[in-house]
Formats: structure tokens, sequence, C-alpha cells
């Protein structure tokens, strides 16, 4: 017994180790790689900036005045990392989301060790952290993977207390202060999310008692003092700004009326498989075999489904989508996905049949690599393929594909070398896939995964956020300008970035474009301004010069800044 349980910890610790490992290479080294260039991002650090710089943690605001859109957890601790480290940046502020993601791995390891087992578990946790939506929120400065983190846990947690993996009566007391806490993620849904599954999986275990247990054990006064007590000072502070604001606005009015996202009921069906990805490749597979199953009250697959489908189900309902909303479903999919490739160890003619066409579609993919990667090496121009592909994208994707392919020629070798690595990996798939090797077209997929994912972070996503970042001219500002330097934002554009460069509060004009044209060319203060407010500016005083033009065009990539002198009283 004592050799079983000291093999049990051996296993244990090395596959700790070995998502460790993962997760260290996927997300860490990347934190500081990109500038904030979207909407969002810039949007969540400016509340970690008036936490550092104000001292505000109760309730921090965005330029010290505005309401942020999002409770404080996630800015809590991106704050507690800038004070640790002395340093607010890109990296500081997405630190908390590549943790929160690392731990959720980890939990999901341990729930697929205690209800399944350890190589189950080990797959399952390498499934999430490769999946294409975890690896980017796992580097991103929003709000999305704290709560996927809190909820994940809190799932764990419920389950533990039921299956009695976890019988001291103090893991009840914290599992509700959990649950408070989760509403300080991402609002109600910290709290909606995990009581919808827990009480569909009750409901469909039938187990009335579990309910009375839970709902009427004395922790509930710890999870509503949590999660009430925050807001209830917040709204005292915010007054009703807040309240519509928080509350209304991204809560209620999201869910009913869409808030600027309404989409349709199907919407997420085509971004479920997208956002899993590589994995997605089996997901029909997986849906089929894992829901025609009859139901089985003691089958542990129950709650994962439920996890899955009541999350999905719930989303869908919901008029405002977006896709990153799925997120807190995907630790579920991953450890019923991982069982499924260790299951499918008999292959009929037909199921193999349908391998050998995902197969066909991975050789296919592999093949389109070494083709790339010879006309490269040909004709010394990595450019060549993209040009169908462009008049097939979107504007905004089509700006960012123009982005990275101007830059291809310039990776040399690096290009060549990962181009083949990619090829190689999917034939290997392709390989397996003929020969309804299932298990190594897992283990294949995640070295895929772990390739893609350092090719995108260290070359794709720098050449995006380099064409429409204002970083580096906001540096140049700031070079240019003292701290004390009047400087002020005209115009409509996304100046949340160019605050947060600043490092401080920057005032807004409110004037026409006639007054500021008049105003502009001399004095002992500057403007920040988008190029088409500018060009009206101009239209009204031809002569007019900028000092500085931005590189960056915005998250849209329609939004070039320009640096003018200004007289301003």
């Amino acid at each position: 017994m004592h050799k079983l349980i000291l093999d049990f910890s051996r296993s244990a610790i090395f596959h700790v180790i070995l998502l460790i490992a993962l997760c260290g290479v996927l997300y860490f080294p990347f934190l500081g790689s990109v500038p904030f260039f979207d909407k969002g991002e810039p949007r969540e650090a400016l509340a970690v900036q008036d936490i550092v710089q104000r001292g505000e943690w109760l309730v921090p605001l965005k330029r010290a005045t505005d309401i942020p859109s999002k409770p404080p957890l996630f800015h809590w601790s991106a704050a507690s990392v800038a004070r640790v480290t002395g340093s607010l940046n890109e990296a500081t502020i997405r630190f908390p989301s590549a943790l929160y993601a690392t731990l959720g791995v980890l939990l999901i390891y341990w729930l697929g060790r205690k209800i399944f087992d350890a190589k189950t578990a080990l797959l399952g946790a390498a499934i999430l952290a490769t999946m294409m939506i975890y690896q980017d929120q796992a580097l991103s400065a929003r709000v999305d993977m704290t709560l996927c983190f809190v909820v994940t846990l809190n799932l764990v947690l419920f389950y533990s207390l039921y299956r009695g993996f976890l019988t001291n009566p103090i893991w009840f007391y914290v599992f509700y202060a959990l649950v408070g806490v989760g509403t300080l993620a991402k609002g109600p849904l910290g709290l909606v999310l995990p009581a919808l599954v827990a009480g569909s999986f009750l409901i469909m275990q039938r187990k009335w008692d579990w309910f009375k247990k839970f709902c009427f054990h004395p922790g509930v006064i710890l999870a509503f003092v949590l999660a009430i007590g925050w807001y209830v000072i917040a709204v005292t502070r915010g007054g009703e700004g807040f309240f519509n604001r928080q509350i209304l606005q991204e809560n209620l009015g999201r869910f009913f009326g869409g808030s600027g996202h309404s989409h349709p009921i199907y919407y997420y069906i085509p971004y479920l498989f997208s956002q899993s990805l590589p994995w997605s490749l089996f997901l029909p597979l997986l849906l089929w075999d894992v829901f025609k199953a009859p139901i089985r009250p003691d089958d542990d697959r129950l709650f994962l489904k439920l996890w899955f489908l009541v999350m999905f189900a719930f989303f869908s309902i919901s008029v405002g989508k977006r896709p990153v909303y799925l997120l807190p479903l995907f630790p579920a999919l991953s450890l019923l996905l991982a069982a499924w490739f260790y299951e499918a160890t008999s292959v009929g003619k037909g199921r193999l049949a349908i391998y050998r066409g995902i197969g066909i579609i991975a050789a296919l993919t592999g093949a389109l690599f070494v083709v790339i990667t010879l006309g490269a090496l040909w004709s010394h121009d990595q450019t060549w393929f993209f040009a169908p592909i462009e008049s097939l994208l979107k504007a905004k994707d089509r700006a960012n594909l123009v982005a990275v392919r101007a830059q291809l020629k310039n990776f040399g070798w690096s290009f060549t070398v990962l181009s083949l690595l990619a090829a190689a990996l999917w034939l290997s798939v392709a390989r397996s896939l003929w020969l309804g090797q299932l298990r190594s077209v897992a283990h294949q997929l995640i070295f895929l995964s772990i390739l893609n994912g350092i090719a995108g972070w260290s070359v794709v996503m720098p050449v995006i956020a380099q064409e429409k970042s204002y970083r580096d001219f906001m540096i140049e500002v700031n070079q240019r300008l003292s701290p004390n330097a009047k400087l002020y934002l005209f115009g409509r554009f996304n100046s949340d970035p160019v605050v947060f460069y600043r490092g401080g509060v920057i005032d807004k004009l409110d004037q026409s474009a006639q007054i500021v044209a008049d105003k502009t060319a001399t004095g002992n203060a500057y403007i920040i301004m988008d190029e088409r407010t500018w060009k009206r500016i101009q239209e009204i005083k031809p002569d007019l010069t900028a000092l500085l033009n931005s590189q960056g065009k915005g998250a849209e990539g329609d939004a070039p800044l320009v640096l003018v002198r200004a007289r301003l009283s």
C-alpha cells in the first residue's frame, strides 16, 4: 500500500512538472512580446494603472473618472503583480491570465486523475493548455481567463464535495468563499455558471437532499457577503452610474439585449470548432460518441457532459455573444476528449474510414506546408501563397494578413524551419490516422499546438500588433514631452492605449474643429488626434504640419495618430 501511494505521488509530481513546463513554454515567454493593440486590453490596463498610481483598490476607475465595465478581481491581481515587481507594463498586466490558465490546467489534471486515471488526466490537461482559445486568453490582459479559472475551481470543488474527494467540513466554507469571490471576476456569471451546472447535475441525479445541504449550509452567508459586499460599497461610491454600467448594461443588457453583440442562437456552433483547434478535428466524433450513450447516474462523465451542455445552452440563449464567452466550457470538453482518445481502441471499418478521411485533410495540410516551403526556397519570396487568400477575408482580417505577409520576407530561415516542422507533424498525424492510432494522433497534436503557439506569438502576433499599436508613437511622445507638459486628446478614436502608454490621465478637448484649427501650430500645449480629424483641421488651415505621425493604425487599422502643437489656455 505504501509503495502504491509513493508511486502515485511520484507520477503526479512528474505530471505536474510536465504541465507546468508546457504552460511555461506556451504562455510566460510571450507576456511582453506584443504591445497592447486591441480595444479590450488597454481598457482593463487603465483600471490596473489607477490602482497602482492612485492606490484606489476598492473601486478602481479608468482615467481616474470612468467606471470600468468589469469587477476588479483581475485588476487586483495585475496590480499586485505590478506592486511586487515594481513595473507596470504588458507583461505584468497579462501575468495573472497566464497564472490562472496554468492553475486551471492543474485543476483539470487533478479532477481527471480522480474520475479517470493518470494518463487521461495528463492528456486532458495538455489538451486544455494547447487549445487555441485557451492559449489566446492565457496571454490576454482581460478578465475572461480569471472568470474561467474561478468557475473551473468552483465546479471542481463542488464535484469533489459531492463525490467525497474532499471530506473535511472546512472545504464547504472554502467552496462558498470562492463562489462569492467568483462574482468579482466578471459579475454574476461567476455565480450563475457554477450554480446552473451544479443544479442541473443534482436534478439529473435526483439528489434532492444535496440541494438542502448546499442551499442551507452556513457558508451561503459567507458567499452572499463576499458576492454582495463589494457591489454594495461600489454602488455607494459610484452611484447610479456604477449600477447602470456594471449591473444593467454588462449583465442584464448583454444577456437580454445584446449591447452591441447581438447574434442568432446558432452563432456559437462554428466558433465551438474554430476556437478548439486543432482538437476540433475530432469534435463531431466526440460529441456523437459521448452523447449517444445512455445516461448513467454513476457515470462521472455526466457531470462533464452537463458542464459542457449547460454552459453552451446558456451562452447560446443569451442575446449578447462573443466567441471568448465559451471559454469556461472548454475544461470539461478537454477531459471528455482525453477520455475519448484513450477509450477509442477498437476501430471498425466505418470509423477507420472516417479517421482516414480526416487523415487526408491532415496530409493535404502537410503537403501544403511543403509546397509553401519549396516555393519560398525556389523564389526566395514567401508571400506568393497568401495573395489568393486575401480576397476571401474580411477587411480587418485582410489587413492583418497583409501586415504578416509584408514581414515574411524578413523571417528568413526561421520561416523555412517552422514550415518544415509543421509539414512533418501534419504528415505524421495523417499517417497515424490512416492506421487508426488515435493515441499517437493526440500526442502529435500537442506538439503541433506547441509549434503553432510559439510561431503565432513570436512571429505573427508581434507583426499584427506593430501595425496597430500606438506604443512606439507614445514612447516618442513621452521622449519629446515632459511629464508635466500640457497634452490633450481630440477626435473620435480609441484613446485607452494612448492614455496607458502616456502613464497618466489626458484631458479631452470638447471644441469644434474650427476652434482647434485656430489654436493649432504654435503655443506650449500639444494635441493628439486621429488622422481623419487632422485632415479636417488641414482643410481649415492648409499650411499646418504635424510634429509626429504614428505608424500604428489602431485596433481597427484605420486610425493613425498625429501630434501637433497648440495654443490652449
